[in-house]
């Protein structure tokens, strides 16, 4: 539990400051257990059956998973599946692009999350389209994050 909760702390640390680079303030939450809240449908999830049965950015929360850690393992997905490639600095700067489109939901555990290709190729543009001073400023945040996404968020 401490180390959920230093890692959690570690995660909002990291999102806070990014978020201060691009000017924003960001609500950032991690799925609980038995926490049974629910977010609001925004542009980037939906609960419409049919997509999500053709979306292979369509996850299931688990627990300690974050709207962020979902969106990264979509960009990396996305990366892998269409052979581009993205740096760290500009892989966290392409799932924060997801986070802040999407709101900063909080999930609850075993909530369903899609992730449209649309929004994830557009946020993996934009952030490959990043100058060298911007994809420095993003650089000071990948030594707190872990890439190893295996376990975020079950694809469904």
């Amino acid at each position: 539990m401490k180390k959920l909760l230093q890692m959690s702390a570690l995660s909002l640390f990291v999102m806070l400051g990014a978020f201060l680079i691009i000017n924003f303030t960001p609500t950032l939450a991690s799925a609980e257990e038995g926490d049974s809240s629910s977010t609001e449908a925004t542009p980037t999830q939906t609960s419409d059956e049919s997509t999500e049965n053709k979306s292979p950015y369509n996850y299931t929360a688990q627990p300690g998973d974050s709207y962020t850690k979902i969106a990264r393992k979509a960009v990396q997905t996305y990366g892998i599946n269409n052979n581009v490639s993205l740096s760290q600095a500009q892989i966290v700067a392409a799932e924060t692009f997801l986070t802040i489109e999407a709101g900063s939901p909080k999930l609850s555990v075993g909530e369903s999350v899609t992730l449209s290709e649309d929004a994830v190729k557009g946020a993996v543009e934009k952030a490959k389209g990043l100058d060298e001073a911007a994809q420095a400023r993003w650089q000071k945040y990948v030594p707190y994050v872990d890439f190893n996404t295996n376990n975020v968020g079950q694809s469904s």
